[in-house]
């Protein structure tokens, strides 16, 4: 039976671990995830979802690599949002001074989808720090640009996502790893 328990206790101790991490990760992304995932929470009829928790399974589930007790966050794998909105292809990012842009294509434009609002997430993760373009961007501009705050521009390491929203800002496509600037 001792053998049984401390399998528990060990399997216990990982999953804390993963927790902690997760939590850790998506707290500066609080604002952006409960927007990402608003419509996403709302579907799960009578099951009572919380948005931070849909973003905090995922993260828990595919983000969180390594072996116990050298576990970390790949980036990469992060969701700060969901949904059936379609994705736009990015095509490049540049870094200069202060200044963050992404040049996408936004696909076909129908009149359902010419209107979706594009937004830039940059993410300094050691800072725990987030910032999100605040200008909206259509996807039929093909550009979106971020202004860096001054506690930002000197960071080596930023860590992009794009989020595509309709018009009313209320379904959301699921959100895309750009890279690191």
């Amino acid at each position: 039976m001792k053998h049984i328990t401390q399998k528990t206790s060990v399997g216990r101790l990982i999953m804390q671990r993963k927790f902690c991490l997760a939590n850790e990760f998506l707290s500066p992304l609080g604002k952006i995830i409960q927007e990402g995932f608003a419509h996403r929470a709302k579907q799960g009829k009578g099951k009572r979802l919380i948005p931070r928790n849909l973003a905090l399974a995922h993260t828990i589930r595919y983000a969180v690599k390594g072996d116990f007790p050298n576990l970390f966050i790949d980036p990469a794998l992060i969701l700060l949002s969901d949904g059936h909105v379609k994705e736009i292809n990015i095509r490049k990012t540049q870094r200069m001074g202060s200044n963050v842009s992404v040049s996408f294509d936004g696909g076909t434009l129908t009149k359902m989808n010419h209107d979706d609002e594009i937004q830039l997430v940059a993410y300094h993760v050691e800072g725990r720090v987030a910032v999100r373009s605040h200008r909206t961007v259509n996807r039929s501009k093909k550009l979106i640009s971020l202004s860096l705050p001054d506690y930002l521009m000197q960071v080596q390491q930023l860590h992009l996502y794009i989020l595509v929203c309709d018009r009313d800002g209320i379904c959301y496509s699921r959100s895309q790893y750009v890279g690191v600037v």
